[in-house]
């Protein structure tokens, strides 16, 4: 593996970084680098990973 191969975090194949991109998260934060193959699969749902935070998580009471 050279400076410039990397592996995909998905299939685990060796491929150059000019043909990787990274997910996103529910948030649009950069989530693991994959390669094209392996990007529109995970990217289907509109983001990567599963929803780990919601608004109900946050507890604004007084008294908590």
């Amino acid at each position: 593996m050279d400076d410039n191969t990397r592996k995909c975090q998905c299939c685990g194949k060796e491929t150059k970084r000019s043909e990787m991109e990274f997910t996103r998260d529910c948030y649009g934060i950069p989530f693991r680098l994959v390669c094209f193959n392996c990007y529109d699969a995970l990217m289907d749902g509109g983001y990567d990973g599963q929803r780990y935070y919601a608004g109900f998580d946050e507890c604004i009471d007084e008294d908590y």
